[in-house]
């Protein structure tokens, strides 16, 4: 029995619906189960979902033939035709005793009372969002000992508080710290206060004067001590013709006998501009479609299946998806429908057959 587009295309759908129908054979409906504690292991089992088959939902909802359509390029018609012919053969499958085992989704077959039954496999029971949680040992509390812990606190809180009477007559230790702060407390005589003011005032009286005295000799700076402003320093311009360019001559300490010095003014020297080339900015491709080779909620599992594309020549990326908290493994991210429908077709002739296209 060859279902080759069921087993290729079924578990890749779960992972972005709930609820999944094969016209002709039943519903596959998956519900989410909250975390629970299991009290024969002791143990609080995380979050889980139970996944249900139906045989009554019948409703063609068009997902399964969506998915052959965009991995084959086929019309509507030709799509739901193979949807059809691998119900018929899976329901002629069942009737016949024989169950149909379907790749990380579990497995079909037929009770004693006729009707089709439906075999979970371990990956799909537990939820997209709490992948790799396990179980976590939580054993209940005894029951005396936590009694016990409470008529404790029950006795403490009983006993009596016991309080001290607090006396207003001062005791020999607080009499001696006020002697002590009378003694320090002493009132300071007017000659004293004045004595003190006059030695603050005569210290620098005196080093001045010492100082001045030791320099006698007048200087002709203005802040000096003693100044006698005598300048003596004469600035001279000298102006050429107009016709010639004009130069500033400055002359310092002048004398009959000194010759004349001409300073030339600096030359100034203009860098050349370098002339700034404009850059092009490219504007980065924008990221409508992937081509998706794998869907892992644990990281590292993702990076194993990147490091085996790298060796086969893709250059794969990871996306995470924040919905379900998965991380999928893209072959390629092309921009438009039809350069990804291309590069689709490119990896399944290189022998990924179980890739799909994917819209952002």
């Amino acid at each position: 029995m060859d279902l080759k587009y069921t087993r290729a295309l079924l578990p890749g759908m779960f992972l972005d619906y709930d609820c999944v129908i094969i016209p002709g054979l039943g519903g596959f409906v998956c519900n989410e189960r909250s975390a629970w504690y299991d009290e024969e292991r002791a143990e609080m089992v995380p979050p889980s979902r139970d996944v249900l088959f139906s045989p009554n939902l019948i409703h063609n909802d068009g997902l399964l033939a969506q998915e052959i359509m965009r991995a084959t390029d086929c019309s509507y018609s030709d799509a739901m035709s193979f949807v059809d012919s691998e119900a018929a053969m899976m329901v002629e499958e069942l009737s016949n005793g024989a169950p149909v085992e379907l790749p990380r989704v579990g497995r079909l077959y037929q009770g004693e009372d006729g009707v089709i039954r439906f075999l979970p496999d371990a990956e799909m029971v537990r939820t997209l969002s709490s992948f790799g949680h396990s179980r976590i040992p939580l054993t209940q509390l005894n029951a005396e000992a936590v009694l016990e812990l409470e008529t404790q606190d029950s006795t403490l809180e009983n006993e009596p508080t016991i309080v001290l009477p607090i006396s207003d007559s001062p005791t020999d230790e607080d009499s001696k710290k006020q002697e002590r702060k009378d003694r320090e407390t002493k009132v300071i005589p007017l000659r004293v206060k004045i004595a003190r003011v006059a030695a603050i005032i005569a210290i620098p009286v005196m080093l001045g004067g010492a100082w001045m005295l030791t320099d006698p000799t007048p200087s002709t700076t203005l802040m000096s001590v003693l100044p006698t402003f005598t300048p003596s320093t004469e600035s001279l311009l000298f102006v050429s013709s107009e016709e010639e360019k004009a130069e500033e001559v400055l002359v310092s300490n002048y004398a009959p006998n000194e010759e004349l010095v001409a300073i030339e003014p600096p030359v100034e020297i203009i860098a050349p501009v370098e002339e700034e080339t404009p850059v092009e900015v490219v504007a980065p491709m924008e990221i409508n479609f992937l081509i998706v080779g794998g869907a892992f909620s644990v990281k590292e599992n993702a990076l194993t299946l990147v490091s085996i594309l790298e060796g086969e020549g893709y250059t794969p990326t990871i996306h995470f998806q924040r919905h379900n908290r998965l991380h999928l493994v893209a072959l390629g991210e092309f921009e438009t429908e039809w350069s990804a429908r291309r590069g689709l077709k490119k990896a399944r002739k290189s022998g990924r057959k179980a890739t799909w296209l994917k819209k952002m």
